[in-house]
């Protein structure tokens, strides 16, 4: 296999890019902004996607025609910025359920993938192939147990914190440092707009997590009932296609898991009684690694 290979996820809160050279190995990284669909404008994913594809060329030290094969979990954008910078390899696109089983070190799409990052979503693929998607829905009518929903919690609790109408909570200060205001609704009007701002919602779910460390109960019970949603969603989907005896994995990807053991214990209590031979395994290698890996793999097969 000659030559280098790129791979690049978009996610609701960055853009992850990775170039492997002909060996395998990591050899250079970027980070851009947010870049999924959902979240994001196009204008603004084209940037993110433009700035990480930049940085990680630069970090690698090569050419952008020396780059032979490249994936991405975002078709449509990608082909048009690698027309704008003069990648000539086609990108080829992969399903986040493919990325996250790839991220875990499984080969074998069979199990459930669990996303929770901005937004939430599960997806099972059956012993025969089948696949099944669950969530997913949005900030509106979904993506429970995501950092969306864990932030959006959160700040509910400041504000109601702040009123009285809640027991006190560290949240409240978050909130007034994350948002530059000492007065909770003065911070929330940052977030009054035409449209819900997913990232800078979900950006908060980092500072619920500091809260709950601290050993704030509010705080604590937000990521524990977002752990409890997660895993109710996961054996939702597992049962369409697993019985109590079969084994197979339970793949956690996403930024939300970055909490540990405080959101993954709710979701093992869950899931554990229901399929004792399941594994919950942890997503922990790079997205855009992950992808690359996938194209790389493709292309020996080819």
């Amino acid at each position: 296999m000659q030559g280098y290979t790129l791979g690049i996820d978009g996610g609701g809160t960055k853009t992850d890019a990775v170039i492997l050279d002909a060996q395998g190995n990591v050899v250079g990284t970027g980070v851009g902004g947010g870049s999924n669909a959902n979240f994001t404008p196009r204008r603004s994913a084209a940037a993110a996607f433009r700035r990480a594809i930049k940085d990680a060329i630069r970090e690698a030290g090569i050419s952008q025609d020396q780059i032979v094969r490249a994936g991405c979990t975002f078709g449509a954008v990608a082909a048009a910025v690698f027309k704008e910078l003069e990648i000539a390899a086609e990108p080829r696109g992969f399903s986040e359920y493919a990325v996250a089983f790839e991220r875990a070190g499984i080969d074998e799409l069979r199990g459930i993938a669990l996303i929770a990052g901005t937004g939430s979503s599960c997806v099972g693929i059956g012993p025969d192939g089948a696949v099944l998607a669950a969530g997913g829905w949005g900030p509106i009518f979904g993506d429970e147990g995501s950092a969306y929903d864990i932030g959006l919690r959160g700040i509910k609790q400041a504000l109601l914190a702040q009123e009285g109408r809640a027991s006190n909570t560290l949240l409240t200060e978050e909130m007034g440092d994350y948002f530059g205001h000492n007065r909770a609704r003065k911070a929330v009007r940052k977030l009054f707009d035409n449209k819900v701002n997913q990232p800078v919602i979900a950006g908060f779910a980092v500072r619920v997590s500091k809260a709950a460390a601290a050993g704030d109960q509010v705080a604590m019970d937000i990521i524990e009932s977002a752990g409890e949603t997660l895993g109710e969603l996961a054996a939702f989907v597992a049962r369409k296609f697993f019985d109590e005896q079969d084994g197979f994995p339970f793949v956690l990807a996403g930024g939300v898991f970055n909490i540990g053991k405080p959101v993954i214990g709710p979701i093992r209590a869950v899931l554990r009684p229901q399929f004792p031979n399941s594994q919950i395994v942890i997503a922990d290698m790079r997205p855009g690694e992950a992808v690359a890996r996938l194209v790389a793999r493709e292309d020996t097969k080819c």
